[in-house]
């Protein structure tokens, strides 16, 4: 294995487990996220829904490294299209400063890493 592909399965299982506690905290309705879910005037059960689907994703992504690999690409994915949102909801929704939409960009870096090395050498 080289050491590319090394990486890739560090960052793999990080993502992973950062989703994990992310989406997970996000579905217990901390207070700081409730607060933050309204200032951006999203309805609280999209929330639950984030939090789902972020959990979702850091699931897939974990699954990927121990059964089929295309679970982490589904994982990836998952994430990937939620940065999105993030970052958008930064940038846009709220008009948050440039800085407040890092975290999300790197967690979409990080799932587009997994995703497409796997989608380029992937044979059904």
């Amino acid at each position: 294995m080289s050491t590319i592909e090394t990486a890739i399965l560090v960052i793999q299982g990080l993502l992973g487990l950062i989703m994990l506690a992310s989406g997970g905290v996000k579905f217990i309705r901390t207070d700081f996220h409730t607060t933050q879910f309204d200032q951006f005037g999203y309805p609280q059960w999209f929330l639950i829904v984030t939090g789902g689907v972020e959990v979702l994703g850091g699931l897939g992504l974990l699954a990927g490294l121990v059964f089929a690999p295309i679970l982490g690409v589904l994982g990836g994915f998952l994430i990937a299209t939620t940065m999105i949102g993030a970052i958008l909801t930064h940038l846009v929704r709220v008009d948050d400063p440039l800085s407040a939409s890092i975290p999300a960009a790197v967690f979409l870096v990080a799932g587009l890493v997994v995703m497409i090395p796997e989608l380029l050498t992937f044979q059904p």
